[in-house]
């Protein structure tokens, strides 16, 4: 009997052991995510790195860097995080000057990276890149040349031969950065059936419709285009979680602008437009990311300049936006940021500082405040969390 119960006793210890490692374990796990940062910087060999969010401590660290993509500006994951896609700025081609789409596999658990393959963008200075829903097809836009491209991925996360490319048509008053098209981002809208391309050099949004069987983009013959006011030069959009509202920033005329859109035919109708930044705000302000929060109540929006800023807008009841914070302390030249799955959380990148520094977000007011978390990368451009 002595003998049972000392089992039962070393039986239950186990067990507690085994339930006190799970409990930790699973503790860890959600005080913890993590994310990609890319760099604009060409010059480095590694230039994606995997960093780690201490969401109780609100401090984070990089704990791996990756090779294979020069100057990963833009990164974007397949629908299962199983591989990323990343801009290289190496040159597919010395005599055309073509880009570079690479593509890596991620480790499960660790996340660790490894090359599977580079395509041709079928254009210069690639400067954007955006995965479609079930991961067949990657997108690529070309700011040197004005070419959007649409690229197939096979099951293994192999690039192919581009599928379609396209450009858009037209100028802006801007002589010196609207002598052309410059396609500045690729969005697939929400039902995955329009290719819309802010394009920053003819003041458009364009609007394209895809087959999913083809690869092929065509003009939307509802709405090939959408113009925004002369000089505005569009530069980055982002869809409300419904799908029903679309936040276009422009970088030329430091405004943002609030659209309802039409996903049965891919139209755009623009329901107002302002200011990212206060009236009093002097000197250069080139607005460049645009995100919506997860739970679709405010829009924030970055721009860079001698008072780099990130700017938090309400989201009205019939879509309209108004602005109710202006953060000014933030790193400098905030190229890009991103808001975390949970909504909590905001991590701005400053290229021109080099490092990355983590916000605070208000649940109920969706304001952003300080923190000390801060991490030191070369030029920071992109930040993709894992979900």
């Amino acid at each position: 009997m002595k003998k049972l119960q000392l089992i039962s006793k070393s039986c239950l210890a186990a067990l507690a052991l085994i339930a006190l490692i799970s409990c930790t374990e699973s503790s860890e796990s959600a005080d913890t995510m993590k994310f990609y940062a890319g760099s604009s910087n060409g010059e480095l060999s590694h230039s994606i790195y995997l960093c780690e969010l201490d969401t109780d401590l609100k401090s984070f660290e990089v704990v791996d860097s990756f090779s294979g993509a020069r100057g990963g500006s833009y990164l974007d994951f397949s629908p299962e995080q199983n591989f990323l896609f990343a801009i290289n700025q190496e040159l597919w081609n010395q005599d055309t000057k073509h880009s570079t789409v690479t593509s890596f596999s991620v480790e499960e658990g660790s996340m660790a990276l490894t090359l599977i393959n580079s395509q041709s963008s079928q254009g210069s200075g690639i400067c954007h890149i955006h995965c479609s829903k079930d991961g067949a097809y990657i997108f690529a836009a070309n700011y040197g040349s004005g070419h959007a491209t649409a690229l197939p991925v096979n099951a293994e996360g192999k690039i192919g031969a581009a599928s379609s490319v396209v450009i858009g048509e037209g100028t802006g008053p801007n002589e010196r950065r609207q002598n052309g098209p410059h396609a500045h981002q690729v969005m697939l809208d929400p039902g995955q059936n329009f290719l819309l391309v802010p394009d920053l050099g003819t003041d458009k949004i364009m609007i394209y419709a895809f087959d999913k069987d083809s690869g092929v983009l065509t003009p939307n013959p509802a709405q090939p285009f959408f113009s925004l006011a002369p000089g505005s030069g569009p530069r980055h959009l982002a869809f409300h979680p419904d799908g029903n509202l679309l936040f276009i920033v422009n970088e030329l005329n430091s405004t943002i602008t609030a659209c309802s859109y039409n996903g049965s035919d891919g139209t755009i109708t623009m329901l107002n437009s302002l200011s990212t930044v206060e009236d009093t705000h002097e000197g250069m302000k080139y607005p460049a990311a645009v995100r919506v929060h997860p739970k679709g109540k405010y829009v924030y929006a970055s721009t860079r300049g001698e008072n780099s800023c990130i700017s938090t807008f309400e989201i009205k009841e019939h879509g309209t936006v108004s602005r109710i914070q202006v953060m000014e302390q933030v790193p400098n030249w905030p190229r890009d940021f991103n808001v975390d799955p949970s909504g909590e959380f905001m991590l701005v990148a400053g290229e021109r500082s080099d490092e990355i520094r983590l916000y605070l977000i208000d649940k109920d007011t969706g304001l952003l405040s300080e923190t000390s978390a801060v991490v030191e990368l070369p030029a920071p451009a992109a930040i993709l969390f894992v979900q």
